[in-house]
């Protein structure tokens, strides 16, 4: 259960890491294992197909000042040196807990240097004011991870809202489970939203939605679009279905030599209408992609019709292509 994991690492962890080496460590191993299941079976009910990583770290090498479990998102991030996530954070002195809404430190210092902290604040209120119904529901107030290193530094800059826990008074598995399915579900309105992203003005490919379009369909139509762009599915998609376009059958190696070796796109099957804010969307590299070329990639998401790539095979002269394709192939 959620409630003893995380007791159990709040009541041991202390002595553990002043005590104890971190190799081969019983309760190391338990935060990233049983600790994170616990977590994984809380979400299981709205993520059966398992998109979602968790992961739980008390350190590499060394044990952490602050160990912790998140859960991240893949069409974001499966790490958290950068992106965004959710995480539970354990205070230095082992008094508190949090639930955050947080965001990678490593990717934001490597490229800010000294000024990561302030950028990682201001990164964290465009993302309180993209899901702005967190306010009756979580506290945007700042985190104490009780250390002034620097991953515990960043974690305090990055955190944008969630719930604090005194570790002495951790509440029912019920409130937990319902604090953590809330959060998740704002992560997932956030990546709807455009995360991070500086701009939602534009987009590549805005000019393949229908005139008129509304918010929902627009919001939904960059998911669908960024699932394809960055999510670790998509590229398996492209090893599982090949590097030739299912619709047409164009083959870019065989027109490009080895310059068009590997490459083609990734194309994600599920229609947009069943892509609603604050679920995980499908992400099955086998039965939710497609690889297509670029034209083709283009052309379905016209159609309105993302996962029926015969009917776009029979439009106009694709089928007379694809005829043609097989003729020289004979």
């Amino acid at each position: 259960m959620l409630k003893e994991a995380l007791e159990r690492i709040g009541a041991e962890y202390a002595n553990a890491r002043e005590n104890r080496p971190l190799k081969g460590d019983e309760l190391a191993e338990f935060i990233r294992q049983d600790a994170a299941d616990a977590v994984r079976a809380v979400l299981a009910p709205a993520d059966p197909a398992r998109t979602l990583k968790i992961e739980g770290s008390p350190g590499k090498g060394n044990w952490a000042y602050v160990p912790w479990i998140a859960v991240f998102d893949p069409v974001v991030t499966t790490t958290a040196t950068r992106g965004y996530y959710v995480v539970y954070l354990y205070s230095a002195d082992t008094q508190r807990l949090y639930l955050s809404l947080n965001q990678g430190t490593t990717a934001i210092r490597d490229e800010f240097g000294a000024r990561y902290t302030d950028e990682l604040r201001r990164r964290a209120q465009l993302i309180c004011q993209r899901v702005p119904e967190f306010k009756p529901r979580f506290n945007d107030a700042p985190i104490d991870l009780a250390s002034s290193a620097s991953l515990p530094a960043g974690y305090e800059a990055g955190h944008a809202f969630g719930v604090r826990y005194d570790l002495g008074h951790i509440p029912s598995d019920e409130r937990l489970s319902t604090d953590l399915r809330d959060i998740v579900r704002l992560y997932h309105n956030l990546t709807a939203r455009g995360g991070l992203d500086a701009s939602l003005e534009t987009d590549e490919f805005d000019d393949e939605l229908p005139d008129g379009a509304s918010i929902v369909e627009v919001r939904r139509y960059r998911l669908h679009r960024r699932i394809e762009r960055d999510s670790t599915a998509a590229r398996k998609a492209k090893r599982v279905h090949g590097y030739i376009c299912q619709v047409c059958g164009f083959d870019f190696k065989a027109v490009y030599g080895e310059l068009g070796t590997t490459y083609i796109e990734a194309h994600h099957l599920t229609p947009l209408a069943d892509l609603p804010e604050g679920e995980p969307a499908p992400q099955d590299p086998e039965t939710d992609f497609a690889v297509l070329c670029s034209n083709c990639h283009r052309m379905i998401h016209k159609t309105g019709a993302p996962g029926d790539l015969e009917g776009l095979a029979q439009r106009g002269q694709v089928a007379n292509y694809r005829a043609l394709l097989e003729l020289l192939d004979a």
